[in-house]
């Protein structure tokens, strides 16, 4: 291909266009060792909690376990190169994918926002300070990473032409006009979702440990990954032992380092008006604390959480029979005190239910989506 390095708008952020090749064939033992000697370099870093879950995901051993769902895919080609549209919203989940890509022997080029948060730029750093330290690491031949404004089409034009498949993370309307600006032949696409939760507790020992697993949901990426939840659904819970939930969550939160930012919680008013105007709820109650803020429903529809913005607003409803509104928007529900026959019959409405806590953790299939599968061919 041939790179932009002129183009006044394309920063250069890791890697070199030139050095770009794919492997003959995913999985190649150089590739999951440097791979996993990157997981150990994370976690002995321990830069943030997130950066430290990706390294945990990338270890040798849950690298071998996808090899091995992998070789009952009968693949045995890289796609080529793959190029990747990150969200400005989620600062990890890109490289995931990118992980992934590079493990079925695809070279990448990741643009990264313009708008980006800051851990984004602490992965891409954390990356550098590895391969300088490795320098003849098969990653330098996998990777490249770069910043250009999203009106910077020409660009997007450009990479899309020349790639062989194309992964977008971001909302429907992103996803739209990317799709206008340059059409390609394979494509993967994470557009908008949004997800909740559905606690049962049943006894005061049941509520320390639901707080502590909602806040791996709840608190990280300001609340506004597509598979954190928006809302407490709760299910034959008492309002005494609802009660201590909400103050032990409180508490919880207010001894968290990584609390919500002062901008996300100015921003939950706002937020909270703009879904009374455009998702039409209605509402009981309101609760506003700096660690988050309640707002108790009198009815609720899933599609109500499609204008929800994130940033610690958190709405709660009182569920009398598990049934919900089947939708495709509806990503991940979080579950606490179901047993597995109520936890399958939310498994119909919903793409994934997992055990609250775990809305967050990565696997190879995601959102519906197989990447090992469409990462090879």
């Amino acid at each position: 291909m041939t790179p932009l390095f002129k183009h006044t708008s394309l920063q250069q952020l890791q890697g070199n266009f030139t050095q770009l090749s794919p492997q003959a064939a995913p999985f190649q033992d150089d590739t999951v060792a440097d791979i996993a000697a990157f997981s150990q370099f994370l976690l002995k870093k321990q830069q943030s909690n997130a950066i430290s879950a990706l390294g945990f995901w990338c270890r040798k051993a849950n690298i071998l376990a996808m090899k091995k769902h992998y070789m009952a895919l009968n693949h045995s080609q890289p796609r080529g190169l793959v190029f990747h549209i990150t969200p400005a919203n989620v600062d990890t989940v890109y490289f995931y994918s990118l992980l992934l890509s590079m493990l079925c022997g695809n070279c990448n080029i990741v643009r990264i926002s313009d708008r980006s948060g800051e851990q984004t730029y602490q992965l891409i750093a954390l990356l550098n300070e590895f391969l300088s330290l490795h320098p003849y690491s098969v990653l330098n031949s996998l990777c490249a990473i770069v910043s250009y404004p999203s009106n910077a089409q020409v660009i997007t034009e450009h990479f899309s032409e020349h790639c062989d498949m194309r992964i977008i993370w971001g909302g429907d309307d992103a996803i739209e006009k990317i799709n206008q600006q340059a059409n390609v032949q394979h494509q993967v696409c994470f557009p908008d979702r949004y997800s909740l939760a559905v606690i049962r507790l049943s006894t005061n020992l049941d509520v320390d440990l639901a707080v502590t697993r909602f806040i791996r949901d709840f608190n990280a990426f300001s609340q506004q990954a597509c598979s954190s939840p928006k809302a407490i659904l709760w299910y034959q819970t008492s309002l005494e032992l609802q009660q201590l939930f909400w103050q032990a969550l409180r508490l919880a939160l207010s001894k968290d380092e990584s609390q919500f930012s002062q901008t996300a919680k100015a921003n939950r008013l706002y937020h909270l008006q703009q879904l009374i105007l455009l998702a039409n709820i209605n509402i009981q109650a309101i609760d506003k604390y700096s660690e988050f803020m309640r707002c108790e429903l009198l009815t609720f529809l899933p599609d109500m959480l499609l204008h929800h913005q994130g940033d610690g607003l958190i709405l709660s409803y009182q569920l009398q029979r598990l049934e919900l509104n089947k939708t495709d928007k509806l990503q991940t529900i979080s579950c606490f005190g179901l047993n597995a026959s109520e936890q399958n019959q939310l498994a119909a409405v919903a793409i994934r239910t997992v055990s609250l806590g775990q809305a967050l953790t990565f696997y190879h299939y995601w959102d519906g989506v197989d990447l090992l599968e469409e990462l090879s061919c």
